[in-house]
């Protein structure tokens, strides 16, 4: 059975994949949010995309409806897809993979995945990833890495990136990666974690670390001032919800305290390899009662935001819906 239908097949100089995946994988949004910044950035072409009736139950992946200029309705089916960009001033150009998560045959859509990679004989897979984790919004976005070999592990390195030694469950950024690992591809994953009271979507300010970070790893020179500038802004609203509230301010303070503890404990530590923040998963919170306001006020400042439009969206949502 044919999963991937190719719209495309053009001439790509040793492409580089940069991928994201919805759902488990993407803390508040903020991995795919990334990806459609790219998107709408370089306006790459459509290569290929899955046939998703097999990898996805559409009770828990639903289609969704909108309108067209006002009178007519349509349906939004979810899609995952690649597009290319070529970069004339740099020596390789760049696959971008976005879409959610799929629910079924796991194995099937990882190989799916990097039979196209292969095709296109790509040299290298960049995958962003977000978690939720026991962080105060504000603090600079931790971020940690995994790669497959040497060298890439050294970039991460350089870029001052933690080394995360995760075991447990995975979701399919660690498919994919360990599948590009058996090819011997070289692949790496870059994890931001995002403050788990703030689930509501977009987190502009870890999209932002994502993509700062990105950049820097493939030596992309991309303006990043707009969205850093939201980024900014977004800290402020949260910290002016906190400010509002002793009890959500006494809990952030808290976290606050606790990352500060971790850190010096670590700079205490020989060990190198080891991270903050564990990736994949928070350490657990526990429950947050002294939170609960604050969760509820971020929630409705985002929801307005949508609703006004002053959050500004990388792209049109549809093409991702």
């Amino acid at each position: 059975m044919e999963y991937i239908h190719y719209h495309s097949e053009p001439e790509l100089r040793d492409p580089v994949v940069i991928a994201a995946f919805g759902g488990w994988n993407d803390a508040a949004d903020s991995a795919t949010t990334a990806i459609k910044f790219l998107i709408d950035r370089w306006k790459p072409t459509k290569l290929a995309e899955f046939d998703i009736e097999d990898f996805f139950v559409f009770s828990e992946t639903r289609p969704t409806i909108k309108y067209v200029d006002g009178i007519q309705r349509t349906i939004v089916w979810p899609s995952c897809q690649f597009l290319a960009h070529k970069t004339p001033d740099l020596s390789h150009d760049i696959i971008l993979y976005l879409g959610a998560e799929p629910q079924l045959k796991w194995k099937t859509f990882s190989k799916c995945f990097l039979d196209v990679c292969k095709k296109f004989h790509a040299s290298e897979i960049i995958l962003l990833g977000a978690l939720l984790a026991d962080v105060p919004h504000s603090i600079a976005v931790p971020i940690t890495g995994t790669a497959t070999n040497a060298d890439m592990k050294e970039r991460l390195k350089e870029m001052d990136i933690h080394n995360s030694r995760y075991e447990g469950p995975t979701g399919m950024v660690g498919v994919i990666q360990d599948g590009f690992r058996r090819v011997a591809i070289p692949a790496v994953s870059i994890w931001a974690a995002a403050p788990h009271y703030l689930a509501a979507t977009p987190n502009i300010k870890v999209t932002s670390a994502l993509l700062t970070y990105l950049n820097t790893f493939m030596s992309f020179g991309l303006d990043l001032s707009d969205i850093q500038t939201d980024a900014i802004r977004f800290e402020e609203q949260i910290s002016t919800l906190v400010a509002r509230d002793p009890e959500a301010s006494a809990y952030v303070r808290k976290l606050e305290e606790q990352v500060s503890e971790t850190v010096h404990s670590d700079d205490d530590d020989d060990d190198e390899e080891d991270s903050i923040i564990n990736t994949d998963r928070s350490e657990g919170t526990g429950p947050l009662p002294s939170a609960e306001s604050l969760i509820r006020g971020v929630e409705e400042l985002l929801r307005k935001q949508r609703e006004d439009g002053e959050q500004n969206k990388p792209i049109d949502d549809e093409e991702d819906e």
